[in-house]
């Protein structure tokens, strides 16, 4: 088989009627090469576009096809005026066949017609990210023989492979593969060689054979311990013994289990998972990014020490899972089901997409689970949904045996419920300390859940809080939006997730900030900027280097809130992140003093007077130092705060949550969907907000929130009826 890249030489347009075809003579044409998207924040268009290119071809070509590495989101494919397929969903690589009588006009004329808007049935329908569009992926030609591998097999390359580890010790590869032939005579060959180049096992085996490959102790994949691949190649040879087509796949042996008690065991040994999530978008070129550009996302996950990563909320490119292998992190991989509903089209597409994603990634030996759903809870916990779960647990499992099945769900999913019975393991997605609650009361909330649900392997999907680098605090407090507060929130919320020896691990939300087109909060617009790396990737905000110092053996030292310049106090603290024991301050040249790391990455000196003017502060632990300027001003800069912060913008509202809920009746407190589900309780609602209660009947509100969530946004600063609203559920008990 011969690649050709297409990535040069295409035309684009928008088509804001959505006809397809479209008529292209007289369009106004760009120019674009790929990857591309035509996303940006001051022009997000939803909608059908067309992407055009001719191509000449060579009378030689046997049989080709067109491929798309990724396409976002509903593709169709025109070639010479007629349509060879079409592809729904904007994350998996799919090809289409060229027709051979096109071929032989010796040129193609394609026409790509893309649509992002969002679609009820095509994930992801919902979700807190941007659906940028665009031919975001490298888009090539193959070429083949007559007899080749069969491409068109869900996106791959027509060889299914999996490594894994027997009882005794023993590696196996089993092999499926799926070929095109007419030569009744071709075989396939299969060659297995280890990380040292030397051949470990071959075999020579009928096309539609089923293989097994043994290797008697082999080298292991093995995490950040040591990263050993192997590689099989398998070809297609006639019965000359000549090569028609090869295809090649990087795998590992490994073995993984979960347990309840003691998390994740990667070849017999336990693993705690320091996770990090990362969406695939980075600023200026948003999803069209280059492999270059994952390779440095990758050096910052390297840097700051994490041995897995959440890839959200859907496949990202295969360089990606490359990476990881290479990397030694473990993965969790997943589709973009963000809201199940209850049309058979989306669900028949969630399996699609599942599929694609298993059997395109199956090699990779980092992917320990497969993720079939993130958050669904949302909007409501229905049988309908326990259903679609169970399909596609069902589904990942006879794809793929060996690996884990996962979900993540919202933190008001209820402990007992059928969405915690499904898979193997369970992630929650947990914000006490930025939507709702304290920092302190994660400890508590997971102990009741594991209390409750002790056979259920359980972990934290996600938690983290929005920072903007530009905003500063010396007395940081929750929706401030600071950096000092996303830096106080992970070095007070991590120790106790490392505290739960039940847990299998955590993902904390997010790596980099990532593209919201929905948000503008925090002093910033179509960003979620919960990330530890900003999203042009140009600065590492403080809680990078306090995980940094938790997870780390590079040496380092860091002075935080550096970007913090101007002080109007005469003495402040300064903190510092280190892996190190010990560090030495020092102040203008002068010795300040030295203070102990407290056994959580952080060193404080507490009350360091500042001199008028620029004062050079220096951290030094051994032979690794930082070092910056703080400049003591006269009055608080009013920069470092946004214009309409207040006291208790979110958290602290007009009642505590303990005034809020009475035991044994219903509250705000509770979900919507629980509210909803009570004849009475729902009548309270028709009484107060009627318009509100026919926008959560229409699915138009996530209804797995709570009611004081959805009011508060409903009613804003009508604090009268909401107390009121309260004072009436509080009269309805609830039934067990």
């Amino acid at each position: 088989m011969q690649r050709i890249s297409l990535n040069q030489s295409w035309q684009f347009a928008k088509i804001p009627d959505g006809t397809i075809p479209f008529t292209l003579e007289g369009i106004a044409w760009e120019n674009v090469s790929l990857p591309h998207t035509w996303y940006t924040d001051e022009d997000p268009y939803h909608g059908v576009v067309v992407y055009h290119r001719e191509l000449s071809t060579d009378p030689k070509w046997c049989k080709s096809f067109l491929e798309f590495e990724g396409a976002d989101q509903v593709c169709r494919v025109f070639v010479n005026g007629r349509p060879v397929g079409e592809h729904r969903g904007g994350y998996a690589r799919f090809r289409f066949p060229i027709p051979q009588e096109a071929l032989l006009n010796g040129s193609l004329s394609i026409d790509v017609y893309l649509d992002n808007s969002i679609n009820p049935e095509v994930l992801p329908n919902f979700g807190d990210f941007t659906v940028f569009g665009g031919l975001y992926r490298n888009v090539n030609i193959l070429i083949t023989e007559e007899n080749h591998f069969d491409y068109l097999y869900y996106g791959t390359d027509g060889v299914i492979a999996a490594a894994d580890i027997e009882k005794d010790g023993t590696g196996i590869v089993s092999i499926s593969s799926h070929v095109c032939i007419t030569d009744p005579g071709v075989k396939i060959r299969y060659m297995l060689t280890g990380p040292d180049g030397e051949l470990t096992a071959s075999y020579v085996a009928d096309p539609c054979e089923n293989v097994r490959l043994e290797v008697s102790a082999p080298w292991l994949w093995n995490g950040e311990a040591g990263v050993n691949l192997y590689t099989l190649c398998a070809s297609l040879l006639t019965d000359m013994g000549e090569i028609d087509d090869e295809v090649s796949l990087r795998l590992g042996f490994r073995h993984i289990t979960m347990s309840p008690e003691e998390g994740l065991r990667l070849n017999g040994e336990r693993v705690k998972l320091c996770g990090v999530a990362k969406h695939q978008d980075c600023a200026g070129v948003f999803n069209a990014v280059s492999d270059r550009q994952i390779d440095d996302d990758f050096a910052f996950i390297r840097e700051i020490g994490a041995n897995a990563v959440r890839l959200s909320h859907y496949q990202h490119a295969q360089h990606t899972y490359s990476c990881c292998d290479e990397a030694g992190l473990l993965v969790w991989a997943e589709i973009p089901m963000l809201k199940m509903t209850e049309s058979q089209a989306l669900m028949e597409n969630a399996a699609d997409q599942l599929r694609e994603l298993i059997l395109q990634n199956l090699h990779h030996p980092s992917i320990f689970c497969w993720g079939i759903q993130n958050e669904i809870g949302m909007f409501k916990d229905a049988p309908y949904m326990h259903e679609g779960c169970r399909m596609l647990t069902k589904l990942a499992k006879e794809l793929d045996p060996n690996r884990l099945v996962s979900a993540a769900n919202l933190y008001t999913v209820k402990f007992s419920s059928e969405l915690n019975k499904i898979t193997d393991m369970i992630g929650y997605n947990i914000y006490f300390g930025w939507y709702y609650g304290e920092m302190s009361d994660y400890g508590n909330y997971l102990d009741k859940l594991h209390a409750a649900r002790p056979e259920m392997p359980l972990g934290v999907s996600e938690y983290g809080v929005d920072s903007n680098s530009a905003l500063h605090s010396e007395e940081p407090k929750v929706k401030d939006y600071s950096e000092e507060y996303q830096a106080l929130f992970h070095e007070t919320v991590y120790p106790i997730l490392r505290g739960k020896d039940y847990l299998w691990g955590s993902f904390v939300w997010n790596m980099f900030d990532f593209s919201s087109d929905r948000r503008n909060e925090g002093g910033v617009k179509f960003l979620n900027s919960k990330g530890l790396v900003s999203h042009d990737r140009s600065l590492r905000k403080d809680a990078f280097y306090y995980y940094k110092a938790v997870w780390s053996k590079e040496p380092f030292v860091h002075i935080c809130s550096q970007r913090f310049i101007k002080r109007a106090r005469k003495a402040i603290d300064i903190k510092v992140y280190t892996n190190q024991s010990s560090v030495v301050l020092t102040i203008n040249g002068d010795k300040w003093g030295r203070a102990e790391n407290n056994g959580n990455g952080t060193v404080v000196f507490r009350k360091v007077a500042l001199r008028p003017g620029e004062n050079t502060v220096r951290a030094v632990a051994g032979r690794w130092k930082d070092h910056c300027v703080f400049e003591h001003v006269e009055y608080e800069d009013e920069s470092y705060c946004l214009p309409d912060q207040g006291e208790g913008t979110v958290r602290n509202w007009f009642l505590s949550d303990g005034d809020t809920v009475k035991e044994g009746y219903y509250s705000i407190m509770d979900t919507a969907d629980d509210v909803m589900q009570c004849t009475k309780a729902r009548k309270v609602l028709m009484r107060y907000v009627p318009e509100l209660v026919k926008a959560m009947d229409q699915d138009l509100i996530p209804l797995g929130l709570s009611m004081k969530s959805i009011l508060s946004r409903d009613l804003k600063d009508d604090t009268d009826t909401m107390l009121h609203i309260n004072d009436a559920l509080h009269e309805i008990a609830k039934e067990y």
